[in-house]
């Protein structure tokens, strides 16, 4: 196993604050050699700091914020960190408190970059193809569905496979299948390469990343297989170098319960909870791996990341371990670099060259009564943490800010121009007050800290973002509770943003995409004046004005006969990736339903909206099973379920749209169906 050898160098500020007065002291600049692979306990550089204090103004006056990353000197350091933080919170339990929040399903509301139709120079035969919608142009994200043009492989599928299926001028060939002993949730491809990661349940949460052999699509090959403690994040691949976000919880400690009812049992059981924290070892807290042979054999397991790059922030977040783990793909898995994070975090935005991870102070949510979740929220804070992945030999740590109240998901963070500008909501998503307010923050680094240089507040007072789009100097944001406020934001000097305009208008979108000079195309729901739903609805913004943006056109795509669905949603509303703009036409899949005391009828397909004319006009429904809806007495109508498009690809003159039960092909333009290919049972 390649052993990590780079001990990351972080030189922040520590801090000493008495009352009002903060003094800052720097410590020396340090530089570190990379020690041996025999390095030992004792022979770990001194620990460094990186926690950082500046005071900031608000609307509340000056304010005190830590934030930065600190290392450690030892792994008897990590260790006694670990176990003083964990004294705090034991109960009769175990870790009875935690970062645990329960959260509605967000929906994703925030939009890509269009995802350029890949085009090899190596020949004309060479097919041209759309692929994954992703959030920053030339860094891609893993998904469920995959193309190189020749080929779609999908992890859509009734029995849990993966899928390879040949296409060739419209006809889909299905070639091949592989069952792995768990269910992948999503995949990364680099040349015959396949990498497949999920979450799976075990002892405890584990990510599992496969590594599979395509180089003979119809016989793929699990080539490695790594388990590593933890929830899996997200990932990210970039110049062939993979880059995932792991999330650690504290394994192998059998905590005592109360034995009996009474006072008594309950401070028996703390107490014995308490030892146990006293004689844990650093792997009931650091996460282990494990790297398994196709061939079978001994696996080989051990410590995930080297202790000297182990880091926890400024302000306690937590005894979860969240790691970022790098793979050259041209060596594999079986070789990779780590760096963790002593911090809860499941927020993660990349670039090219920097992954940068929002992580969150620890609270105890569960234990807090209504009234102290909303006291709680108030002041809350989200700290940010940036690393340099443009080397493979570590993600190295640059810097940290923070920004008040909490973030919705990737997209809420964009860099530009070296600047992070960063959404956020006073309310978490899960819990809407009716104080909350959103705001755009602006941060930029300085040293080893994410200075904020500007902000604009008042967005949705009473509301929560539901979806964000930066677009260079520009920014739209949209909340939601009952109206749905399109804002315009001017973020041309960073220094002071500024709301330039607002549009008020029922519903809302939750998903935001550039569809031509000056213009936004919105997916999302349309609502009443009380903030009710009211079914799918594609929403066209002209943002010429930024200070008087308009929505010139507005359309519902699924009436049939003149009645409009009583239930209607698409897969774009909750996953990003499920959106395709191709030739100025948006691909949008839905499903939806009608009912009434007499009959009930569903449909599932992929809507074409064509948006051409600086209008809106509903192209044609394409539907996998049939022409038309699909009633209860049809045979197709267990069929439909399954057949619900998640993802559209085009590939040259064809239009495939995957679902979990097959594929559906459509020729562009004419929107004919020429097949559905149903995967075989096998």
């Amino acid at each position: 196993m390649k052993r990590l050898l780079i001990l990351m160098v972080v030189g922040v500020m520590w801090v000493s604050a008495c009352s009002a007065d903060v003094e800052v002291q720097t410590p020396p600049e340090t530089s570190t050699t990379a020690p041996s692979v025999e390095t030992t306990v004792e022979e770990q550089p001194p620990s460094t700091t990186g926690a950082g204090t500046q005071t900031t103004s608000g609307d509340d006056g000056p304010r005190l914020v830590t934030v930065g990353l600190r290392t450690f000197g030892s792994c008897d350091e990590i260790l006694d960190y670990y176990i003083d933080n964990a004294l705090e919170l034991v109960g009769p339990y175990g870790l009875d408190g935690g970062p645990q929040i329960f959260r509605m399903a967000a929906m994703d509301a925030e939009v890509m970059e269009e995802a350029a139709m890949a085009d090899d120079s190596a020949g004309s035969s060479t097919p041209s193809f759309t692929g994954t919608n992703v959030q920053v142009a030339g860094v891609d994200e893993a998904d469920l569905v995959k193309t190189d043009g020749f080929y779609i492989y999908s992890l859509l599928d009734t029995n849990g496979r993966l899928r390879i299926v040949e296409v060739d001028d419209g006809t889909v060939t299905h070639l091949s299948s592989i069952i792995v002993d768990f269910q992948p949730q999503e995949m990364l491809l680099h040349q015959d390469m396949l990498l497949l990661v999920a979450s799976e349940w075990r002892v405890g949460p584990v990510t599992r990343i496969v590594q599979v052999d395509i180089s003979d699509r119809a016989s793929p090959q699990v080539v490695a297989d790594l388990s590593v403690d933890g929830s899996y994040n997200g990932s990210r691949l970039s110049d062939g170098v993979a880059r995932l976000v792991i999330t650690s919880h504290p394994v192998g400690i059998e905590w005592a319960h109360p034995q009996g009812s009474g006072l008594r049992a309950e401070q028996e059981a703390i107490e014995a909870n308490k030892e146990l924290v006293r004689n844990s070892t650093l792997g009931n807290w650091l996460p282990a791996y494990v790297l398994q042979a196709p061939e079978g054999g001994n696996p080989e397991w051990g410590q995930l990341v080297d202790c000297s790059n182990v880091l926890a922030p400024g302000v306690f977040s937590g005894l979860n371990t969240l790691s970022i783990l790098l793979f050259d793909l041209s060596s594999g898995i079986t070789d990779w670099s780590a760096a963790s994070v002593v911090a809860e975090g499941d927020t993660l935005y990349a670039t090219a060259d920097s992954v940068y991870v929002a992580t969150a102070r620890w609270v105890n949510w569960q234990a807090l009564a209504e009234d102290d979740v909303e006291a709680e929220s108030t002041g809350y804070t989200t700290l940010i943490h940036k690393f340099d992945t443009s080397s493979t030999d570590l993600p190295v740590y640059e810097a940290s800010g923070e920004v008040s109240g909490f973030l919705l998901n990737q997209f809420s963070m964009d860099e530009y121009q070296g600047d992070l500008r960063v959404a956020a909501t006073t309310s978490p998503s899960w819990w809407w007050t009716e104080d909350s307010e959103s705001h755009v923050t602006v941060l930029r680094p300085d040293g080893d800290l994410l200075d904020e240089i500007g902000s604009v507040w008042g967005l949705g007072e009473g509301e929560r973002i539901f979806s964000v789009r930066f677009m260079g100097p520009d920014a739209y944001v949209v909340t939601f509770r009952q109206i749905d406020p399109l804002y315009a934001l001017d973020l041309s000097d960073p220094s002071d943003p500024q709301v330039l305009g607002e549009l008020k208008i029922p519903g809302f979108s939750s998903y935001l995409h550039p569809v031509g000079e000056d213009l936004l195309l919105g997916v999302g729901q349309d609502a009443s004046l009380e903030g009710r739903v009211e079914g799918l609805q594609v929403s066209l913004f002209d943002v010429s004005d930024p200070t008087d943006p308009i929505r010139v056109a507005h359309l519902r795509p699924l009436e049939v006969d003149g009645l409009e669905p009583e239930y209607s949603w698409s897969p774009v509303e909750n996953d990003h990736r499920a959106f395709l703009f191709f030739d100025d036409r948006a691909f949008i899949p839905y499903r939806a339903y009608w009912w009434d005391d007499n009959e009930s009828s569903q449909d599932a397909g992929v809507a074409v909206v064509d948006v051409r004319s600086g209008d809106l006009a509903l192209e044609d429904l394409l539907r996998p099973l049939s022409d038309g809806p699909v009633g209860e007495d049809s045979s197709d109508w267990r069929k439909v379920d399954w057949a619900v498009p998640q993802r559209v690809i085009v590939i040259d003159e064809w239009v495939y749209s995957i679902a979990h039960s097959g594929i559906a092909v459509h020729q562009l333009d004419t929107w004919d169906r020429a097949t559905f290919l149903e995967y075989p049972a096998r």
